[in-house]
């Protein structure tokens, strides 16, 4: 008898304290959690993101983003990332009341504010601490509110960024099918290759005249030099499908441009619009990895490492070849 009155009390109080947990939880999300507005990231066109004493402004121009006060390109993926991220901000729970930000990282020193306009409206004001241990939430501060909250997702990465890092890396950007020649110069050797339609021969000897006549005739892409002689084409396709949106390791100092001398290397791709030149220089020294570069996809000299330039120069080599043989 008694074992079955402490079971009935033990049940009781496991009841009391679930209601109790059920009601709790439902005041503290009804009181504290803050209801965001819903904004549009296409409605933001500038952000200004703050770490201790750096200060970063990503501002829309015309259809392009550019960051920093020299307006560089900026990485259209990274700001589009950041836009969807200030815009679906999402406030998950309720973390701390405290005013401890420390073990947030969202002291003064360590949190990463962001403000997102429209125009001169400010459409997002918060920061960004750690990310959680849940490795699926970041801790945040909203504008005005000492609290600190639970967001989904892990924000931090998307904002944790430097002006060179949220630079637009892209150095030579075409569309592969519109390239119809190319030339390559390197030392002494120079190579133009021209993109030609060639008729291809009806093999099929069975069938009477009258039906080949009928039949539309074949063709088939042929890249070949001045004096006919024909390139490899998966080597070419190959060379376009490298440098068609081809990106640099870093950017060098915004004069380093004027110092280049001779370049040891150029590439040249024809199109009806226009014509995309990469040019590579020697490295500023024997040990160096990084060798200079400039192209007409960009206003700023650039590195490219070693191994890629070494990559591009066996092709370069083996297509120029088609010289020598001749």
């Amino acid at each position: 008898m008694k074992l079955k009155k402490e079971y009935l009390l033990l049940l009781l109080s496991i009841a009391i304290l679930s209601v109790y947990l059920v009601m709790r939880s439902k005041d503290h999300t009804h009181f504290e959690l803050p209801q965001l507005p819903g904004i549009e990231s296409q409605k933001i066109n500038r952000l200004v993101i703050t770490k201790g004493d750096g200060i970063i402004e990503i501002t829309k121009r015309d259809d392009h983003w550019v960051v920093g006060p020299k307006s560089y390109p900026a990485d259209d993926t990274k700001v589009k990332n950041m836009l969807k991220a200030a815009a679906d901000l999402n406030i998950t729970a309720l973390v701390s009341e405290s005013g401890n930000y420390e073990r947030y990282d969202l002291t003064d020193d360590k949190k990463i504010m962001v403000q997102a306009y429209a125009d001169k409206e400010v459409l997002r004001n918060f920061a960004i601490g750690r990310q959680a241990p849940t490795n699926q939430h970041t801790f945040v501060r909203l504008a005005d509110d000492p609290k600190v909250y639970h967001a989904r997702g892990t924000i931090n990465f998307t904002f944790d960024h430097t002006v060179d890092e949220l630079r637009d890396e892209t150095v030579l950007a075409f569309e592969k099918s519109d390239i119809s020649g190319l030339t390559i110069a390197r030392g002494k050797r120079t190579l133009t290759l021209v993109k030609k339609e060639m008729v291809q021969e009806k093999k099929d000897q069975d069938q009477s005249e009258d039906k080949k006549a009928q039949q539309p005739p074949q063709t088939q892409t042929q890249w070949t030099d001045a004096a006919g002689n024909a390139a490899s084409n998966a080597d070419v396709e190959r060379l376009i499908g490298d440098f068609y949106r081809l990106k640099c390791d870093d950017f060098l100092e915004d004069d380093a441009r004027e110092g280049l001398k001779e370049p040891l290397w150029t590439v040249t791709f024809n199109s009806e619009k226009t014509n995309h030149a990469l040019s590579v220089f020697e490295k500023q020294t024997t040990e160096s990895i990084e060798f200079p570069a400039i192209s007409s996809g960009t206003a700023y000299a650039f590195i490219l490492h070693k191994s890629r330039v070494e990559g591009f120069e066996k092709l370069l080599d083996k297509l120029l070849d088609l010289k020598i043989k001749k």
